[in-house]
């Protein structure tokens, strides 16, 4: 029962509030006629056909008692919502964080397991049955024509899964712009990082991608490394695996 009120607490608060921002108008609303009354009789026992601001309030306060507990309570909601918000993004800037450095763990331990070569065969593994990926070169950051005689090659992305063929200097100057774009603007979707490629983008990937915020506070970094290791699948075909750190998703 615990669990399932601390998650629906956001939900329920929001609809205490709405019900709240409802009441308040109503009751407001019922309370006019009773405080036109209370300030006729004010008006008759001072013998005045205006009263003060002070009188006002003297007269009708009560009458907006219950309006007015409604609407507190309406602010507590949003309040509280707010706060919630802000404890369900710290709760998940955490847990991508925890993510990131045991993925990073686990990598070093098993390298110093099973060798270099083992985590390269994990990344050919990955790369294996990944679809490949048509893309249509453009004129984005990079274009092929700078360097024509630059041998093509097989490149497989981890963050994207999607395999493609360009040059090392296509790569590695997309790399760069991706943190031109953090270092300038503070922030790079996977979809921009794609089209820096000459690669199609992926559904949602505008949503999700690096913020260097999020780098420097919790990974205490300020560049965006990229491991381009070059392998050899099961049936004899080379590539190159890119990977780099883990995505965070764009609120």
């Amino acid at each position: 029962m615990n669990k399932f009120l601390r998650k629906a607490s956001p939900t329920i608060l929001t609809g205490l509030g709405v019900i709240g921002v409802v009441g308040t108008a109503v009751l407001s609303v019922r309370a006019t006629p009773k405080a036109l009354a209370l300030i006729k009789v004010k008006k008759d026992e001072l013998k005045t056909d205006k009263l003060t601001p002070q009188e006002l309030v003297e007269a009708t306060w009560k009458c907006y008692i219950p309006s007015a507990l409604v609407g507190v309570s309406t602010i507590a909601c949003i309040i509280g919502i707010g706060v919630l918000d802000r404890r369900n993004q710290a709760a998940l800037t955490s847990a991508y964080a925890m993510l990131n450095e045991s993925y990073k763990q686990y990598r070093q331990a098993a390298k110093k397991v099973y060798g270099e070569d083992a985590d390269n065969k994990i990344h050919a593994e990955m790369a294996k049955d990944a679809q490949v990926a048509s893309y249509d070169w453009g004129y984005q950051v990079y274009n092929m024509d700078m360097d024509p005689e630059s041998e093509q090659v097989l490149f497989y992305d981890l963050t994207s899964k999607k395999y493609f063929t360009t040059t090392m200097a296509a790569v590695l100057n997309a790399q760069y712009h991706v943190n031109r774009n953090l270092a300038i603007r503070g922030d790079c979707s996977l979809n921009e990082y794609l089209s820096f490629l000459g690669v199609e983008g992926i559904d949602k990937g505008d949503e999700m991608g690096w913020e260097i915020s999020y780098m420097v506070e919790e990974m205490d970094c300020y560049w965006l490394d990229f491991d381009n290791q070059k392998t050899t699948l099961e049936d004899g075909l080379e590539c190159i695996v890119i990977d780099t750190m883990a995505l965070t998703k764009f609120e």
